[in-house]
């Protein structure tokens, strides 16, 4: 039998369930970004890339039986080559293979393990107009996420990742 507590049922019936969001979460340089989980298709290891003759940051991998193109996303976000640690060592680097609303998909290259991140909707917080339009990172949504009070991250926007910047190829149509 079992035993109704109403002070119990209350209780929970008060309790506030505010809506989460899941997100990946990996470090640039010295900054971490995010991208909601729904975008990423995939996370592999990274193989060789090629193509790139000129360094733009647009090249190309394997990626099941086909070719995939590869876009610097250190060179997107910061505007600049990022010196990053796979260069000095042997370290294990990741694809993240993300696809936009046409369902094109993209390989970025990361030098970190992606981690996974439940969030509370209350943790995305506007970013000031002012750093939008002044700041020197690109394609970050007007996101930022507070997890909490020492670790910050900076929201990506997939479509500004896969769009055309400068003299980068575009992936949209």
């Amino acid at each position: 039998m079992t035993i109704y507590s109403h002070h119990r049922s209350r209780r929970l019936a008060n309790k506030n369930k505010e809506n989460t969001r899941q997100i990946v979460t990996f470090l640039l340089g010295k900054e971490w970004f995010a991208l909601p989980i729904d975008a990423i298709q995939k996370v592999v290891q990274l193989g060789k890339i090629y193509g790139d003759p000129q360094q733009k940051g647009i090249s190309l991998t394997h990626y099941q039986g086909q070719e995939l193109l590869v876009i610097d996303v250190a060179r997107r976000i910061f505007g600049t080559e990022v010196l990053l640690s796979h260069k000095d060592t042997e370290q294990t680097r990741f694809l993240l293979i993300i696809h936009n609303k046409n369902n094109e998909i993209v390989g970025l290259p990361i030098d970190s393990p992606p981690s996974i991140l439940r969030i509370p909707e209350s943790a995305l917080i506007p970013l000031p107009d002012i750093y939008l339009t002044q700041g020197n990172i690109d394609c970050i949504s007007s996101t930022l996420i507070q997890v909490n009070e020492q670790q910050s991250f900076f929201l990506l926007d997939v479509s500004q990742l896969m769009s055309v910047k400068g003299d980068h190829l575009s992936v949209t149509h």
